[in-house]
């Protein structure tokens, strides 16, 4: 394909419907997620010999809690707060990694080929790597107070009546700060994932499209699950911490308290808690966000140049 400069609204049109589509159909699990690496937590208990041990929280459990505590609708509790996050957040997202790419594929040494499947210009793996880190890195902090609201407002740690009272009482009891609490294990989590994703990404689609004839959104959708699932599992471990630093900054201050204490109430195996989910929620989300993102650029495209 060409690599000329595309228009930027088709890059935030397109970003900002796949991820108003995604923050709809999976904030259940967002929730749910949340709330089991906080019962994760709370349910520390002490044994006769004085050593900690944890309650196993299931997931059919904790649906079950909240359906019969808050109704059906409660699974989709915080469904506001991050689709202000994510639709913007997803905008400006495909925006800038649209804008990176353009840019790194100008000084690219070696010439990108033609490649059909794709709506964006092809690059190394190491550009790849680089163009999903940065931009996920800076919009991560333009959207970081949102995540913050968002946390909250999921778990029942707090009791907050709206979005507006957990924006107010953060700011009341924690000042400024408290809306970034968490973007270190954010950032250290969600720029290489993203970094990961790409790269991956691209090369299975590269891989596809040169071993057989299917249609571009089985390739995406093939290429988007299966670097979903690599990079969430991967970067897994900082998305628990950046949800226990989101709920009590506290207990959890910092990226290397947080793991220590962890490492030493839960063992390695507490830095995974919640992931099935996470891998659930993330993977689906991938195939909707970039299935959506690079049919609707398409669509955008073919239809400027009638």
């Amino acid at each position: 394909m060409s690599t000329k400069k595309k228009d930027p609204l088709v890059h935030l049109t397109a970003g900002g419907i796949s991820g108003l589509a995604s923050c709809v159909l999976l904030q259940p699990f967002d929730l749910v997620k949340t709330r089991l690496q906080q019962q994760q937590q709370q349910l520390l208990l002490k044994n006769n010999d004085g050593k900690s041990k944890s309650l196993n929280s299931t997931i059919l459990r904790t649906v079950k809690n909240i359906i019969e505590n808050e109704s059906i609708s409660g699974l989709w509790k915080g469904t506001v707060p991050t689709i202000l996050r994510n639709v913007p957040g997803s905008a400006l997202y495909f925006f800038t990694l649209s804008e990176i790419r353009q840019l790194l594929s100008k000084h690219q040494k070696v010439k990108s080929q033609n490649f059909s499947n794709s709506s964006l210009p092809v690059l190394s793996n190491r550009d790849n790597l680089i163009a999903g880190m940065v931009a996920r890195g800076s919009i991560g902090l333009i959207m970081m107070p949102i995540t913050v609201i968002k946390v909250r407002y999921e778990s029942n740690l707090y009791n907050y009546k709206s979005i507006w009272s957990a924006f107010t009482s953060i700011l009341k009891h924690e000042g400024i700060k408290g809306l970034f609490y968490g973007y270190g294990a954010t950032a250290i989590r969600d720029s290489p994932y993203a970094g990961l994703y790409l790269l991956f990404y691209e090369r299975w689609k590269l891989l596809i499209t040169n071993s057989t004839a299917i249609a571009s959104p089985i390739i995406h959708m093939t290429s988007a699950a299966i670097a979903g699932f690599s990079a969430t599992t991967i970067t897994h471990p900082f998305d628990m911490l950046k949800t226990r630093m989101q709920l009590k900054p506290q207990t959890y201050p910092n990226i290397w308290l947080g793991s220590l204490k962890i490492l030493k109430e839960e063992g390695f195996i507490g830095f995974f808690n919640g992931l099935t989910l996470r891998l659930g929620r993330k993977t689906t989300q991938a195939v909707i966000n970039w299935t959506i993102y690079e049919a609707l650029v398409t669509w955008f495209q073919q239809r400027r140049n009638h």
